[in-house]
């Protein structure tokens, strides 16, 4: 079964090039023309005509989960995040015979999307179907942007009986500060236009003369937000700290009034479902393919709640129905 052979081989970010050749060499051998790419991206394609591509990814998070089907699961990382989706990508594309279709399966999708960036402007695609968990009956339209900000500060130790605020302190107070303009943001809104806002990584120490603390605060941005309110707070209550920002990953969200949309409808409809549209927190490649300027959707079987679990399981009976989607999809568009 593809979708165990591909679980099977650990690939987390940075250590993708195993499950890369293994894709090559089974492409290759049901009739696709297959390859890696300058960034290591796998690249599989077929037919003539127009094009429709396929973008899931091949890297996980990191954390092996002994392989296994049971109960009509298969559990192992990746199954759900997003193996499945790309291994469901494959198996329909196998079966399909009209237009050209392009399968990729992306590097770095967990890190920096440096595999979804490397395949802008080097395709001419009509649709774009990005794999990542969604569910068989369920499109994902949309996701937030992210930011990331890095606060720096060191100064002079002081008595702990000092009333002035320590090196920590000013970081709390600061982060504080941040939390509350992001509650106020969000008064009376959804979780998707929301802007969240979590500390991911945290340093602090002393060498017994001087304090110093590292943080790095994310942003989850929503549709529409104008980051300059927000960079003016910052600069205003940051003190003496260093502050640095990394790239903004701009939030998207997908039009349901196209043709890809009502071919997904259509075909989940037949099998018996009923489609629900969600919009996702976190982010994806499809914040990335968005300047394809294309319809676009985000598809694959699992339930979002299991990805980065260490009860990461897939439903077969679901990855079957998903490649059965996907190829009345296929097929239609």
């Amino acid at each position: 079964m593809l979708i165990k052979d591909m679980v099977e081989i650990y690939s987390p970010t940075g250590s993708e090039e195993k499950l890369v050749d293994f894709l090559i060499q089974w492409a290759t051998n049901n009739g696709f023309k297959a390859y890696k790419d300058e960034v290591g991206n796998f690249v599989a394609e077929k037919g003539s005509g127009r094009e429709v591509l396929l973008v899931g990814h091949v890297d996980t998070i990191t954390g092996e989960i002994n392989v296994k089907v049971e109960n009509g699961k298969l559990y192992g990382r990746g199954a759900v995040d997003a193996k499945g989706a790309l291994a469901c990508f494959l198996e329909a594309a196998n079966t399909v015979n009209k237009g050209k279709i392009i399968v990729i399966g992306a590097v770095d999708e967990e890190g920096e999307s440096r595999g979804a960036r490397n395949i802008l402007n080097k395709f001419n695609p009509e649709f774009i179907i990005v794999g990542e968990p969604s569910g068989w009956s369920n499109l994902n339209m949309g996701y937030k942007g992210t930011m990331n900000l890095y606060y720096v500060n060191e100064r002079e130790k002081e008595h702990g009986s000092s009333s002035n605020l320590n090196c920590y302190e000013e970081a709390i107070d600061f982060y504080n500060r941040l939390k509350n303009y992001c509650n106020s943001f969000d008064q009376g809104k959804g979780l998707f236009n929301q802007l969240g806002i979590k500390i991911s990584a945290i340093n602090s120490g002393d060498d017994g003369f001087k304090e110093h603390i590292e943080m790095v605060v994310n942003f989850r941005i929503p549709i529409g937000f104008d980051l300059g309110g927000l960079k003016n707070l910052v600069y205003e209550n940051r003190g003496k700290a260093g502050i640095k920002y990394s790239s903004v990953e701009k939030p998207v969200k997908a039009d349901k009034g196209n043709k890809l949309v009502s071919s997904f409808i259509k075909a989940i409809r037949s099998a018996g479902g009923e489609v629900k549209f969600k919009l996702k927190s976190g982010t994806s490649d499809m914040n990335v393919l968005q300047d394809y300027k294309v319809p676009m959707v985000t598809y694959g079987p699992g339930g979002f709640n299991l990805e980065h679990t260490p009860n990461e399981h897939l439903d077969l009976d679901e990855y079957r129905k998903a490649i059965g989607i996907l190829k009345m999809v296929l097929e239609e568009i």
